[in-house]
């Protein structure tokens, strides 16, 4: 089947896992809070990515473009996977150009900083927004809803698939279970649910993959050390075997859930007992993308 992904890596990554899906359109870092303000246009070439890779500029290039939507509509695809795990990410705001939102991460400041070097856009004025403490209820319902009947103009409900988010609070490092304190990203887990119910209650006959198996933290993921959003091989490999099901109404999910118990049984062990690489050791493979 193929699918197109509007949301992050937390959706991505599954499909590593897998050889029975093709993924089409992938957007990220295109956050619900900015996908429907105005453009600030620049060219691919003054995009700019902290990671280096050509994907992560082009996704800059979408944003501030404002074409990701777009782009995913655009795309053929049986199944549509959402999640929206960049909803935790504040936005900038401009009061020149007047209208434009931006998401704020690495790679839209490194931009604003190169854009800041250009003389066309040197005049910009813009503020940080906190997103969470910027939206009523009612504003969530409405941005939502108006996300849902974009959607709606190119996928039935029962083809699009909310991935919702599970974030870990602990992980392991030589044995000894750790606590994520005062992290940014867990932080907003509960915003994230909001919105998600929102979704579901705008989007009915929507699939839902989830799991009641608590998340394991790779501490030595390939895009860095522990995080609450950066799994192990084995628990990425059990949300695929769920998507498989869920996108072949398969109902019964016992056996993927006996399978995972034991799989984690042969494995915590040495998951456990894993020492935390460098960044650089951490980094085997490049981002598939």
């Amino acid at each position: 089947m193929k699918v197109n992904i509007l949301g992050s890596c937390y959706s991505r990554e599954l499909f590593n896992y897998t050889n029975n899906h093709e993924v089409g359109c992938y957007v990220l870092q295109q956050s619900l809070f900015t996908m429907f303000a105005k453009p600030l246009p620049i060219t691919l070439e003054n995009a700019r990515s902290v990671d280096g890779t050509n994907f992560t500029r082009r996704m800059m290039f979408y944003e501030f473009n404002k074409l990701g939507l777009e782009k995913i509509l655009e795309e053929n695809a049986d199944f549509l996977i959402v999640d929206f795990a960049d909803c935790r990410y504040d936005i900038y705001e401009f009061d020149n150009p007047k209208g434009v939102k931006i998401i704020y991460t690495h790679e839209s400041r490194a931009t604003f900083e190169h854009l800041a070097t250009l003389p066309d856009y040197q005049d910009i004025e813009k503020h940080y927004f906190n997103v969470v403490e910027g939206h009523s209820d009612s504003e969530l319902e409405e941005i939502v809803d108006k996300l849902v009947s974009k959607l709606l103009t190119k996928f039935k409900p029962e083809n699009i698939i909310l991935n919702k988010m599970n974030m870990a609070k602990s992980y392991f490092e030589k044995n000894e279970e750790k606590t994520f304190e005062n992290n940014f990203h867990l932080s907003r887990e509960p915003f994230i649910h909001k919105i998600e119910n929102i979704f579901l209650n705008k989007l009915k006959g929507c699939r839902v993959l989830t799991t009641a198996h608590p998340p394991l933290v790779n501490i030595n993921h390939r895009f860095g050390g522990p995080h609450p959003m950066h799994f192990e091989d084995i628990f990425y490999q059990h949300k695929m075997n769920l998507l498989n099901a869920l996108m072949n109404n398969d109902t019964e999910t016992q056996k993927i859930d006996d399978d995972y118990e034991l799989e984690l049984k042969n494995n915590i062990e040495s998951i456990k007992q894993k020492e935390h690489l460098n960044s650089a050791d951490c980094k085997s493979a490049k981002r598939v993308d």
